[in-house]
């Protein structure tokens, strides 16, 4: 059973490193195509749209994943059928809501997160762009219906497929219209070539579920239980979103610097959020498994998951972590090219273990009977985000946003913590030595690496390989000595 949830999350999370990187080759070539100004057109559209994306998908990939692998631990198949007809009309109602929502009321979002002194022509152009990106609601919905539909049955290639189907084809796309979309500055055909990246994606994943819809169905209160799972989802899951919507608000209103607000909130969270999307996956693949082990009264199993998958993501994102700090000018510049850039993905990079711990401990403890405390934990942490960045951000700039992000999700994790320790999975003490090991691994890698690049005078080779072979030297280190001191442990306690 271990080892299958860690293929699942494995196979997510192949898709999604593997869709972060066509994104991240796509948005290397849109940023440096359009430059900074325009750029910062773009992102003020995308940060209300994709607010509202999350919001009509509100938890509907680990809710309905929750609803499947339980109605099937009860061999309720026909129920699960049932789910999947009304689900279907439920989504595509939610998509038209929030787009009929974002058209009529798109001068009241857009004037809470514009800068300050944003002409009537400024403001039009965001507008469109915001309008264009809406249009993806309309399928957005059901494409995350569908994949927690699959992942509910414990399949998860067609998600993994999907995601990077998807992406790669708005790449092609965008290689293929740039000189017109950059000449003509029309950045709308950017989100046509989103939604027709969804449609892609979406028709692939109907592929997978339509023979679900032939099958024998039976008739249950579908949408009230699809309503109660997916909300107390959406709470815990959205804390990302609520606290970059947050952001999105205060910034402008105390740091208003257009080429800082672009950075922090579009190009370096991008950028970090490449190894996080490793813990997502494996939160994702756990949320299902979790919920069906303690239904199956297996705590002990449970918990022997929860400490090897926390561990392991702790053990992988550290490394991550201090990598793209002590690259932080580098990695950066190979993408973008703002002068403030790099400086604040130094500093936001250490974000990279908090997301990620959460998103993992969020995909154990949600799958439990007191998940309750858990959106209590991220509604109170939200109005600390909230709080916070108007205390530290005329104080620190964009590093109060940061320290805001920090103390709040803190709480979360906090809590997360506490459910499982309620439900008999303590594994706080393994985690909090999972740390202090990694910390002290990646150190003496560092240390070790720097001897080999100054010997091999690596520091001659072009930046980009320079990158790579450093990393490459630093990691092959890292799991060695963590294998060393973990084989010298185990002859200890013999």
């Amino acid at each position: 059973m271990k080892d299958k949830t860690l293929l699942q999350a494995l196979i997510l999370g192949v898709g999604q490193v593997a869709a972060k990187i066509l994104s991240l080759v796509f948005l290397f070539r849109f940023a440096n195509d359009l430059g900074k100004d325009t750029m910062s057109l773009y992102a003020y559209a995308y940060v209300p749209f994709s607010l509202f994306a999350d919001l009509a998908c509100f938890g509907l990939i680990p809710g309905t994943s929750k609803i499947v692998s339980k109605l099937l631990g009860n061999k309720e198949e026909e129920k699960v059928n049932y789910l999947l007809k009304k689900g279907t009309i439920y989504c595509l109602f939610a998509g038209i809501v929030f787009f009929l929502f974002m058209l009529f009321f798109s001068r009241q979002i857009l004037s809470v997160s514009l800068f300050d002194g944003y002409t009537e022509e400024t403001f039009q152009v965001v507008r469109t762009n915001m309008l264009m990106a809406s249009i993806s609601l309309f399928i957005l919905p059901i494409m995350h219906f569908y994949k927690g539909f699959l992942q509910g049955h414990l399949i998860m290639y067609p998600s993994c497929i999907a995601i990077i189907l998807e992406n790669l084809v708005k790449l092609i796309l965008y290689i293929a219209l740039a000189k017109y979309i950059v000449d003509t500055h029309i950045i709308y055909l950017v989100f046509l070539i989103y939604f027709l990246g969804y449609m892609i994606s979406f028709l692939l994943l109907l592929y997978f579920v339509f023979p679900y819809y032939r099958k024998s169905k039976k008739k249950f209160g579908s949408i009230s239980i699809l309503l109660k799972t997916c909300i107390p989802f959406g709470i815990a899951t959205m804390f990302f979103t609520i606290y970059q919507f947050i952001d999105s608000v205060s910034l402008p209103i105390l740091l208003p610097t257009e080429g800082y607000y672009t950075a922090y909130m579009f190009e370096t969270i991008r950028l970090i959020f490449f190894p996080i999307v490793i813990a997502q996956a494996l939160g994702g693949a756990l949320n299902p498994k979790m919920n069906y082990m303690f239904k199956e009264d297996r705590i002990e199993e449970a918990k022997t998951i929860a400490d090897r998958c926390s561990s392991l993501i702790i053990y992988i994102l550290i490394p991550f972590m201090i990598l793209m700090r002590y690259f932080s000018n580098d990695i950066y510049n190979l993408f973008y090219k703002q002068e403030n850039g790099a400086t604040i993905l130094y500093h936001i990079s250490i974000l990279i273990i908090f997301f990620g711990l959460y998103k993992v401990l969020i995909g154990i403890s949600l799958g439990l009977p007191k998940a309750h405390y858990i959106i209590i934990a991220t509604i109170i942490s939200a109005l600390a985000k909230y709080i916070l960045n108007y205390v530290f951000i005329p104080h620190f700039g964009y590093q109060g946003a940061i320290y805001a992000t920090i103390l709040a999700v803190s709480i979360c994790i906090v809590v997360a913590y506490f459910v499982l320790h309620k439900e008999g999975i303590c594994i706080f003490v393994k985690n909090v030595k999972a740390i202090l090991l990694s910390f002290l691994a990646t150190s003496v890698s560092i240390f070790l690496a720097v001897l080999i690049r100054i010997c091999f005078l690596l520091k001659h080779y072009p930046t980009y390989y320079s990158i790579i072979l450093y990393s490459i030297f630093i990691v092959g280190i890292y799991y060695i000595f963590i294998k060393i001191i973990k084989q010298t442990y185990k002859l200890c306690i013999r």
